[in-house]
């Protein structure tokens, strides 16, 4: 016959295994928040992304959409993230940006964003019909302008590509292509950057035939003031990447990219070397 003393040890521990399985149930049921920042069709789809994802796996979000962040410059919205105003980015992969928050290692936009397409001077085209290959483009001896934070800075000059860049406010860079007084010729968007971008600067002309092409796609970061967020998000983007899922909703947001003037799958492919950590 058990003791009294034991009895009631018995029950305290079955107390507590009790309190601890409603804890953790009022825990899991309470919905993960996450606050998103960039301009509005970064928001968009990340917002579809990261939701879509974790609900896949079991989990209820709250999305918060920080008003306002269209004229950040890229700068400001990575402070924000490591201070943890803004939860998570999507964001070319970097050995500062790998230093400086928890990275979670899966392609995000099924390679749309490393698939590069040029804005060009109004009525440049002719001088680009000829490249077939890189080292024909190099030949041109065209500029490109960039953003100082951006990753395809290093992948340019990696491959012996000439360029400028600008810090602060990167939408700059549509003006100083579109002026004849300055030296910088072309502006590389993601294929779907392009997508949405074409009709809203017609002082620009859409390069027609090439796509420059590196094996290296945006990732996501996280917050290093959030841990677990990026233990649950890092299990629920494998999962999405497992199942189809981010093939699916990039392809699905992003289907203008097959659409002229993009026309994604008719451009000639110029290889370009990563600079990937």
């Amino acid at each position: 016959m058990p003791t009294p003393v034991h009895a009631c040890g018995r029950l305290v521990r079955l107390l507590l295994c009790c309190l601890l399985a409603v804890a953790s149930s009022v825990q899991a049921s309470q919905p993960l928040v996450l606050k998103l920042g960039g301009s509005a069709d970064s928001m968009a789809y990340a917002r579809l992304l990261l939701e879509s994802a974790l609900q896949a796996s079991g989990h209820q979000v709250t999305v918060e959409e920080l008003a306002g962040q269209d004229s950040l410059p890229m700068t400001r919205l990575e402070v924000m993230l490591k201070q943890g105003g803004i939860s998570a980015l999507i964001l070319g992969r970097t050995e500062e940006r790998d230093r400086k928050f928890l990275q979670v290692p899966v392609g995000m936009t099924d390679n749309l964003v490393n698939q590069r397409i040029l804005f060009i001077h109004k009525g440049s085209q002719p001088r680009y019909d000829g490249v077939h290959s890189l080292e024909d483009f190099r030949q041109l001896g065209k500029i490109a302008a960039m953003g100082e934070a951006w990753a395809d800075r290093t992948i340019w000059q990696a491959n012996g590509l000439v360029l400028e860049t600008i810090s602060g406010d990167w939408r700059r860079l549509y003006r100083m292509v579109a002026s004849p007084a300055r030296q910088v010729a072309y502006l590389p968007r993601g294929a779907h950057e392009m997508s949405r971008e074409w009709r809203l600067h017609p002082e620009l002309d859409v390069e027609r035939n090439l796509v420059f092409v590196y094996q290296q796609d945006h990732i996501l970061y996280v917050s290093p003031t959030q841990p677990e967020l990026h233990r649950l998000l890092h299990e629920a983007m494998l999962a999405a990447q497992d199942t189809g899922l981010i093939r699916r909703l990039a392809r699905e947001h992003y289907a203008e990219v097959f659409e002229p003037p993009v026309s994604l799958q008719q451009r000639r492919v110029i290889q370009l070397e990563s600079g990937a950590p």
